[in-house]
């Protein structure tokens, strides 16, 4: 028998400074990468049985949150980011498995980017998150 998941997208909470955001965007409205690429480098000596890993034991991420131009929180983003406040970010998934992504001490870089068109534009924001951690 195969194993059939399901994912739902309104069983996931963005929280930035204990505020659930809503208005996110339809597609990717959050992601986290780590703010150096990878968690180790090495390194190959004259003797290719010579190897040195060099862990880099660095837990800042960078996440992209994307919002609808109309969601009432790009007015609240674009502020903590003016501010230069300190704030927790979290993104909490309820579906299966359960996992709650982020950290209590992350910095919005600057306001979102203003676009206009014949159609309405995402507001993207980047926030550093420098204790970050995947429960």
């Amino acid at each position: 028998m195969p194993q059939v998941g399901t994912y739902d997208s309104q069983k996931v909470q963005l929280l930035v400074d204990d505020v659930q955001i809503t208005g996110l965007s339809s597609d990717t409205f959050i992601s986290f990468e780590p703010a150096e690429g990878e968690s180790f480098s090495y390194s190959v000596g004259a003797n290719p049985k010579d190897v040195v890993v060099s862990e880099t034991n660095n837990d800042v991420h960078t996440a992209t949150v994307v919002l609808q131009q109309t969601s009432p929180y790009v007015a609240f983003l674009n502020r903590i980011a003016k501010e230069k406040r300190m704030v927790p970010v979290y993104a909490i998934n309820n579906n299966e498995p359960k996992e709650k992504a982020g950290g209590s001490q992350a910095r919005i870089q600057r306001p979102a980017n203003l676009s206009y068109g014949k159609e309405a534009s995402n507001r993207e924001f980047t926030i550093v998150v420098f204790d970050y951690s995947v429960e």
